[in-house]
């Protein structure tokens, strides 16, 4: 298995500019091996592999992938266990001739030039864009059980940003999904996957600023990292939240989780708050802004903050907002435990999304009680979360199966993607939590085995 997690490569060196490689589908009719490029992001020379297609007349009929020595011998490998691997004569050196005439023999088979193996080895004739992740149990069975749903034995040829700006907009390529579908198979192989993982990101823009983060705090107001924040990565991302590199890869979770996608969030908000009429609405945990967006749009008349710890996501956040041209939404950088810098009972709606879960028993509350001091008398909490199962075991379920087995203190062992999610489910028992806090009216509304909405007034 841990071949499987190295055997992506581009060459940065050769490229200027922003590179998004093409979606590739049809039958391969042509393979040359053109030679080695300069080392990729893992300080490895590929060798570059240009292929024709007969493709649909919107798909191009050209391309190139590049791989490495590796995995041309995992790719002869797989030839050989699926008894393929006849006269092909594997070469025992790399060598740019002795691969090419490799790959001419490989063509001259017409069941390996129409097998999966060939297409995965060339990039080709999968995009992921059937996956859904995590927005129903069917749906994730397919990402966690690897007999529901084949995956490309290489991955497609990763994009290369060089710009923010192009971060923001350029569509998911097939290599970003086949690194969001890797990421729920790794437990065996965890150790690798990050490697990859971290190697992979720090090619991507980092949505850095000044040290300070002067550029996105409110006037007058420093932030305090609580402890916890950064001692333990959440979806395994590398530095967690305050590295910017990653901030591209938790934008595309709006193709993956319920409530990033803003139709989705759209539909709640109008469903239990159309009728409102708020001036302030608070969000709480905005990331690239998915919520805050969605409640400018549904509420135009009205102000709305998006908040967040990370800074580099608030750049983001800010930045996607130059493309949307949005006028009654600001985003800035600040902990969700200590709002002191807002003035108490002047939001009408606070939202947040997928945050009370990512931090211990003791923040959440902190930040519950921080919410219902800067609600209006009669305004009203939204959350999108995690739900809170009825019984002990549901709960127990849920946290063995997204740290693991190990606590998020502990340090010895492959914590899941969801290290804190047993201090959600058996510490802030949300919904007792928010009667205790002084919110009324409190409501679970399940909407997917992934997710609930919490409603609560004050």
């Amino acid at each position: 298995m841990k071949v499987l997690f190295f055997t992506f490569c581009f060459t940065l060196s050769q490229v200027s500019s922003t590179y998004i490689p093409p979606y590739y589908e049809g039958s391969p009719t042509s393979i040359r091996l053109v030679g080695v490029d300069p080392p990729d992001y893992r300080g490895e020379e590929s060798f570059r592999i240009e292929f024709s297609l007969v493709a649909e007349t919107h798909m191009p009929k050209e391309g190139f992938v590049h791989r490495t020595w590796e995995d041309f011998v995992k790719f002869d490998h797989l030839l050989t266990t699926h008894l393929l691997n006849f006269g092909l004569d594997f070469p025992s050196e790399p060598s740019v001739e002795a691969l090419d005439e490799y790959l001419q023999r490989v063509m001259s088979h017409s069941m390996i030039v129409s097998s999966n193996m060939l297409s995965d080895l060339l990039g080709i004739n999968w995009s992921g864009s059937d996956l859904k992740f995590l927005t129903s149990l069917p749906s994730f069975m397919q990402v966690v059980i690897p007999p529901l749903y084949r995956a490309p034995e290489f991955a497609p040829e990763p994009p290369v940003f060089e710009t923010e700006m192009d971060a923001i907009t350029s569509e998911e390529t097939p290599f970003e999904v086949w690194t969001y579908l890797m990421a729920f198979r790794s437990k065996e192989v965890i150790n690798d996957y990050l490697a990859f993982f971290n190697n992979f990101l720090e090619t991507c823009p980092s949505f850095s600023g000044p040290e300070d983060n002067s550029d996105v705090l409110p006037p007058g107001v420093t932030i305090n990292y609580p402890e916890h924040f950064n001692k333990t990565f959440v979806h395994f991302l590398p530095g967690g939240y305050l590295n910017g590199h990653t901030a591209r890869i938790s934008y595309l979770g709006k193709t993956k989780f319920n409530f990033l996608d803003e139709a989705k969030i759209e539909e709640q908000v109008r469903a239990h708050h159309g009728d409102k009429k708020p001036q302030r609405i608070l969000d709480i945990g905005t990331g690239p802004g998915f919520s805050a967006f969605t409640y400018a749009k549904v509420f135009p008349e009205a102000e709305v903050i998006g908040v967040d710890l990370a800074a580099p996501y608030i750049r983001f956040a800010r930045m996607w907002n130059e493309l949307r041209n949005v006028s009654n939404v600001q985003f800035y950088a600040a902990n969700g435990e200590d709002l002191s810098w807002l003035e108490s009972e002047t939001f009408d709606i606070i939202n947040y999304a997928y945050v009370l879960h990512e931090m211990p028993a003791t923040s959440a509350m902190t930040m519950v009680t921080e919410m219902h001091r800067l609600l209006r008398p009669g305004g009203v909490m939204n959350g999108f979360e995690v739900p809170f199962p009825d019984t002990d075991w549901e709960r127990q379920y849920m946290v063995d199966s997204n740290t693991w087995g190990y606590d998020w203190q502990d340090s010895d062992g492959p914590q899941g993607p969801e290290p804190y999610i047993a201090e959600y489910e058996f510490g802030t028992l949300l919904t007792e939590s928010l009667v205790a806090a002084g919110f009324k009216n409190v409501e679970q509304i399940d909407y997917s085995y992934f997710d609930s909405l919490f409603l609560g007034t004050k």
